[in-house]
């Protein structure tokens, strides 16, 4: 399968670690031809110290804006909002890195509706040590119970976490198996055929 046009929603804990790997394996490693595709990371946010402890910046970063740190990094085109639904139409592509359940529900129900050879999405999410990944191969049947009874915001790392500064590798876990799935969906492999959690 050929994406043209990819978008990446939520530029922290597992956006930015992904965007890292996806550039490494497409322009470095050239296992797709990255600069065949255009690539829009969005987010509203700035790179704040907190961050540092699990997303992909540098203390140099701090008060920039994230999606223009990586846009100097990473040629990708750098949207300083948040993705919503009126998004979607632009791609063929979303990987979903936010914690926000509203997205998720919009972002599967207008996949569902189109159908996954118009829109393929990747959803990443992880909290503390817990990690799990979706993706719209897996039976709307298997999926509703992940939108309809999970909290509306999460996030990578717990408060406590952040005031000791404890750190976790699944966020970037997370986005390289993100990544995997992308791969394997380009190059025609199987995709993995239930929900993936660790």
């Amino acid at each position: 399968m050929l994406f043209k046009k990819i978008a990446i929603a939520g530029a922290g804990g597992i956006g930015s670690n992904l965007l890292a790997v996806l550039f490494d394996y497409g322009f470095n490693r050239k296992q797709f031809n990255y600069g065949d595709m255009v690539v829009d990371i969005y987010d509203d946010d700035t790179v704040d110290l907190k961050n540092l402890l699990h997303q992909n910046f540098k203390l140099d970063d701090v008060g920039k804006y994230k999606v223009n740190v990586l846009e100097d990094k990473y040629v990708v085109n750098g949207i300083k909002k948040r993705m919503t639904e009126k998004d979607f139409k632009n791609y063929d592509m979303i990987f979903s890195c936010v914690d926000s359940m509203t997205f998720r529900k919009s972002l599967y129900e207008y996949g569902w509706a189109k159908g996954k050879d118009k829109l393929y999405w990747i959803d990443g999410r992880c909290t503390s040590r817990q990690g799990a990944l979706f993706n719209s191969d897996l039976p709307k049947e298997q999926l509703l119970p992940y939108i309809n009874s999970s909290q509306e915001e999460g996030g990578c790392l717990l408060t406590y976490e952040k005031e000791e500064n404890i750190s976790h590798t699944i966020p970037t876990i997370v986005a390289a198996m993100m990544v995997q799935n992308f791969l394997n969906k380009i190059r025609g492999q199987q995709t993995f055929k239930s929900v993936f959690m660790v």
